[in-house]
């Protein structure tokens, strides 16, 4: 007769990380960067935007300092940051959810995003300003998939 107190005999072996959708990851990744950039972007036009009028500024000139930035005003610097920690966290976000490839589904949602940044921003600036902001956008994502992989491993190692 066995004592209830001993372990049970049994082979354990260890088990495989469970793996995420890719499908999800790059969906979940591309909602965060674009979709966090136009919120956070909005959210960031409308405070310039009372700020402005509260300091008597006329409707045409918060509407020039809205739409015609220079790209190196504190303005456009700050929607740069913003734009570039959304594009992160996309990053981050997709391997975090992916688990798997985490570098290959991040690579997608860094095209998707350099395309929409091109996208977007071609009324804004020159083509090569356009080009330089999608390249830093995709090189935070690409970023966060990194920073996403490396703590899915520490996870996964226990």
């Amino acid at each position: 007769m066995r004592s209830p107190y001993e372990p049970p005999r049994a082979a354990v072996a260890d088990l495989e990380p469970a793996r995420g959708s890719a499908l999800k990851a790059v969906l979940y990744g591309v909602l965060v960067d674009i979709g966090g950039t136009l919120v956070a972007g909005a959210v960031l036009v409308f405070v310039y935007g009372v700020v402005l009028a509260a300091s008597g500024a006329s409707a045409e000139e918060i509407d020039q300092a809205l739409t015609r930035a220079e790209p190196l005003s504190w303005f456009s610097l700050i929607g740069l940051a913003i734009g570039t920690a959304t594009s992160f966290l996309g990053g981050y976000v997709c391997a975090r959810v992916a688990r798997w490839a985490e570098m290959k589904w991040a690579g997608v949602v860094a095209a998707v995003s350099g395309l929409v940044s091109l996208l977007m921003g071609s009324g804004s600036y020159s083509f090569e300003w356009n080009a330089l902001l999608a390249l830093l956008a995709m090189g935070a994502v690409v970023w966060g998939g990194w920073v996403g992989a490396r703590r899915n491993a520490r996870t996964d190692a226990g």
